[in-house]
């Protein structure tokens, strides 16, 4: 069992209005971590929403969370279940601000209305905006730290030259292409390190999923197969691909891991969930999750 889809939309919000006053408190992690023993998340739903409870949140964060939860409550039972924990949250350090006193009025009030999700979600924003998010390095300054760390480590690398790559390796900064494919490239290399397993040639499921040019394939393999990824932080690179990929990259990085799990012939269930933490973090629908499961178990079994 694990965590649903509404049920990390909300902690995400949880730790948002945890950290709207620029400190996350003891009393505000041990509410958020029973939260999660609660809703039974899983080891990779815990490791994705680990990044959230050790970066401060930014605005912008918490209002891009917000409308994540609106969209993931799909009864009246999960909009109470949402105002009852944020009521929870905001009185766990017995420090309450005038702007926290007003919120939990309007709460209370919305609570113990039939309110529409609408004004739910108005109230979350008036909340968030008042709120100063105080203190910590910004996301953006945590991805660039990191995309310097793979730069580094590519260039370190003695990686024959091609046109593709002649201006990176002199030194130019990576196109949005490279910096994409470069997250893209260490995310896959970092999952598939968590599973202890050798790797199989990555280069037909690179080429079938990702459905790039040999250059940008080769690329990719690069920072795939480098030892060095596995030790980076995973939730991390989730935060940089879904920064700086398109839609359709991000994707095929999932079937990409499903084919690469399903090449001795198995897709175990430590492969599954590994790789569902990963979608998780990308927000790939369940519907999808499962159908690119599906897609290459069967070719496996037929």
């Amino acid at each position: 069992m694990t965590a649903s889809s509404f049920q990390i939309a909300l902690l995400k919000v949880l730790i948002a209005v945890g950290w709207s006053d620029g400190v996350l408190t003891d009393a505000e992690r041990r509410l958020i971590g029973r939260w999660m023993g609660e809703f039974y998340a899983s080891e990779q739903q815990r490791n994705y929403l680990q990044y959230y409870l050790e970066q401060p949140t930014t605005r912008q964060q918490a209002e891009d969370f917000s409308k994540g939860l609106i969209e993931a409550v799909h009864s009246g039972r999960e909009r109470e279940e949402a105002l009852t924990k944020l009521q929870q949250l905001a009185a766990a350090d017995e420090h309450l601000d005038e702007a926290e006193r007003l919120f939990l009025g309007r709460v209370r009030d919305l609570f113990e209305s039939t309110g529409e999700l609408g004004l739910f979600a108005n109230r979350l924003r008036g909340f968030f905006s008042a709120r100063p998010f105080a203190g910590g390095r910004s996301s953006d300054a945590l991805l660039a730290a990191l995309e310097a760390e793979l730069v580094k480590l590519w260039r370190e690398r003695d990686y024959p030259s091609d046109p593709y790559v002649a201006a990176f390796k002199a030194g130019e900064p990576p196109t949005p292409e490279q910096r994409s494919l470069l997250f893209v490239g260490a995310l896959a290399g970092c999952t598939w390190g968590e599973l202890k397993r050798e790797m199989p040639d990555p280069l037909p499921c690179i080429r079938r999923c990702l459905r790039l040019g040999e250059p940008q394939t080769r690329f990719v393999t690069q920072t795939l197969v480098d030892p060095y990824v596995q030790s980076l932080d995973r939730s991390r690179l989730v935060r940089g691909v879904e920064n700086y990929a398109e839609r359709p990259l991000a994707l095929g990085l999932v079937d990409m891991l499903f084919c690469l799990a399903a090449a001795d012939g198995f897709i175990s269930d430590a492969e599954t969930e590994t790789i569902r933490g990963v979608a998780l973090g990308l927000k790939v629908t369940h519907r999808m999750f499962i159908g690119s499961k599906l897609r290459f178990s069967g070719e496996q079994s037929g």
